[in-house]
C-alpha cells in the first residue's frame, strides 16, 4: 500500500521540525567548543542531542526506503499503452 501525500508530507514535516532544533542545538555548541567556552553540562546536552539525531536520521532513511520499495512494487503502466 503507497502512503498518502499528506501522510508523506506530515512525516517530512515532523523531521524537518524535530531536526532542525537539534542540528541549531549542536551547531552552538561547536562554535562556543571552537571559540574556547567550554560548558560540561551544554556538552552533555549535546551529547544526548547527537544520539537523539542520529536516531532520527535513521527513522528517516529507513522510511524513506519503505516508501521508495513501496513504490517500486507498484507496477506501472508500459509506455506503449499494452499490457503484455
Amino acid at each position: 500500500m503507497r502512503p498518502s501525500f499528506l501522510k508523506l508530507f506530515g512525516s517530512i514535516l515532523g523531521f524537518v521540525l524535530v531536526g532542525t532544533p537539534l542540528v541549531a542545538y549542536l551547531w552552538e555548541i561547536l562554535n562556543q567548543l571552537m571559540a574556547g567556552h567550554f560548558n560540561g553540562r551544554r556538552v552533555a546536552i549535546a551529547v544526548v542531542a547527537a544520539f537523539v539525531l542520529a536516531a532520527l536520521l535513521r527513522f528517516l532513511a529507513r522510511s524513506v526506503w519503505r516508501w521508495e520499495g513501496t513504490r517500486e512494487a507498484v507496477p506501472e503502466a508500459p509506455a506503449s499503452g499494452r499490457i503484455p
